[in-house]
């Protein structure tokens, strides 16, 4: 009996993936995909994701001897046999420099050679591919983890975002069907527990992706506000939106501040699930500027270009509580979006205004373009009131962690050790990379003001822009633990990869369900 699901991204596209018990070499499909693990210098080729032998080895070791095949991480090699179902087979290194014989008991970059497959055969226009769960792949993941990554890599390697387009060109084909074929009966119900992970992880991760390429003109705070109530709905939680004059109850002069240049007013949107039997309470925060120009602070035309990623984080933290919802995770999940539009007007906030928090400190805005900061002061503020086990907010806070990190990983700040550890365990098992940047009371310092109680930049050119964001942020934090994501670089990086084929990533929405779950499995 096969197990078959449908999967919808949020732009329309469709993947069926079905599980069916069968030897690969009887499987008819347009490709039949292979990953080959380094040769020893005295053995040919194996398959890592097949158990016993296939017709296709000799084929594949007269590839490696003539040269055509070599192995490597990230090559990728098709060919056409004869007298098999299978119309293409298409071959995928899974490395043999130094250091990667290592990597294949790593999920990430397992996922990393799926991805790879998926965006070659998507460029020959192959929209259908098989995969064997079997032999080393399942020795080393069991087949329940096994194909959670699989399917989940080919899901975000399928991503498109054509929402705009008045019509799709030969580029903009996605797979239509991934089947995974298991040996047993066995493997194909552990099979079918982990695509049906992989595929929730896989969806919202393209949700926030989604959120991310929607153009500042239609995603105004309001939309996104909308936008949050009905995915709330579609998970199952609750969702409560705050408007202008209810945030002004709330005393948020900050974020109101940010919001007061733009003709589109502000939103705060508080997200709430309690499971069964959850114990702690987490808050997770992101950053919802759905438009930075830099206010007064103007930026210049070039680095105004991207900046409707600037609701990166909201769009994350939205997309990471939806995730673990649908999955029921046993917490108290709390998610805060302060929404707003930073924009130069006859009404802007001014260099060398001060203005409230919410929490009574007062804050000297000597740069309108740190403004991401100032509606996370408020919304820091406002996650004391859940008394919180852990706090996590998520920002496209600085550029200056593109110069320290590049695109490699997020910057880590935390006041508690153990949760910045818990954080980087996550990160290595989800692939989305973290690395801790300090928090030394010299950046505190450097935020002292003559006239308000801090200042949201530095009053000294001295450097470390992302740490002294943070240090402004944790002014804010109520004796909860607390760590800050900055995500500037990897939210939208310079470059795609076929993982993630457009701009928006999506980043965190992986890391932060792996984060909770692990949350829970240390609990236990």
């Amino acid at each position: 009996m096969n197990s078959t699901y449908i999967s919808r991204n949020h732009n329309g596209g469709t993947m069926e993936i079905t599980i069916k018990t069968a030897h690969p070499d009887t499987i008819s499909c347009a490709a039949l995909l292979l990953l080959i693990p380094p040769a020893t210098a005295k053995s040919d080729l194996q398959i890592f994701n097949l158990a016993g032998k296939s017709k296709h080895l000799p084929a594949i070791n007269k590839l490696h001897r003539l040269g055509d095949f070599h192995d490597n991480a990230d090559e990728i090699v098709w060919f056409h046999p004869e007298e098999a179902p299978a119309q293409r087979v298409l071959l995928a290194g899974l490395g043999r420099r130094e250091g990667e014989v290592e990597k294949l008991k790593d999920g990430p970059h397992l996922q990393r050679v799926i991805a790879n497959a998926v965006a070659a055969a998507r460029k020959l226009g192959v929209q259908e591919i098989c995969v064997p769960l079997g032999g080393a792949l399942t020795d080393q993941f069991g087949p329940g983890e096994a194909a959670r990554l699989l399917a989940e890599a080919a899901l975000l390697a399928n991503y498109q975002f054509v929402k705009y387009k008045s019509k799709a060109g030969p580029r903009d084909q996605p797979l239509q069907r991934l089947t995974i074929a298991v040996e047993n009966s066995r493997q194909q119900t552990e099979a079918t527990a982990g695509v049906e992970h992989g595929r929730v992880f896989a969806t919202w991760t393209c949700c926030a992706r989604d959120l991310q390429n929607m153009p500042s003109n239609d995603l105004t705070p309001e939309l996104f506000a909308q936008i949050a109530q009905m995915k709330a709905a579609e998970a199952g939680i609750s969702c409560r939106v705050f408007d202008e004059n209810m945030i002004r109850e709330l005393r948020m002069g900050a974020l109101l501040a940010v919001a007061q240049g733009s003709n589109n007013p502000p939103r705060f949107v508080v997200l709430e699930n309690h499971q069964p039997d959850s114990a702690d309470t987490i808050v997770l925060i992101g950053k919802g500027v759905t438009f930075d120009s830099g206010g007064l602070s103007i930026k210049s035309s070039e680095a105004m270009e991207e900046m409707k990623f600037d609701m990166s984080g909201a769009a994350t933290a939205l997309s990471a509580t939806c995730c673990l919802a649908q999955l029921r995770t046993p917490l108290h999940l709390v998610c805060l979006l302060p929404l707003v539009e930073n924009m130069p007007s006859g009404q802007a906030l001014r260099p060398g205004d001060i203005v409230r928090a919410s929490n009574g400190k007062t804050i000297e805005v000597a740069d309108t373009d740190a403004e991401g900061r100032l509606i996370l002061a408020d919304a820091l503020a406002y996650a004391s009131r859940f008394a919180p086990a852990a706090v996590i907010d998520l920002a496209t806070l600085t550029g200056s962690v593109f110069y320290a990190l590049g695109e490699a990983a997020a910057g880590l700040f935390s006041n508690d050790s153990d949760l910045s550890d818990n954080i980087k365990q996550a990160a290595q098992t989800s692939g989305e990379r973290v690395w801790e940047l300090p928090l030394f009371p010299e950046f505190t310092k450097n935020l002292a003001s003559e006239i308000a109680d801090l200042r949201n930049i530095s009053a000294k050119k001295v450097g470390a822009g992302a740490s002294h964001g943070a240090a402004f942020l944790a002014a804010f934090v109520n004796g909860y633990k607390w760590a800050h994501l900055d995500i500037a670089a990897v939210a939208v990086p310079q470059e795609t990869s076929p993982l993630c084929p457009t701009k928006g990533t999506g980043w965190g929405v992986r890391l932060l369900t792996r984060f909770c779950q692990d949350w829970v499995s240390n609990k236990q």
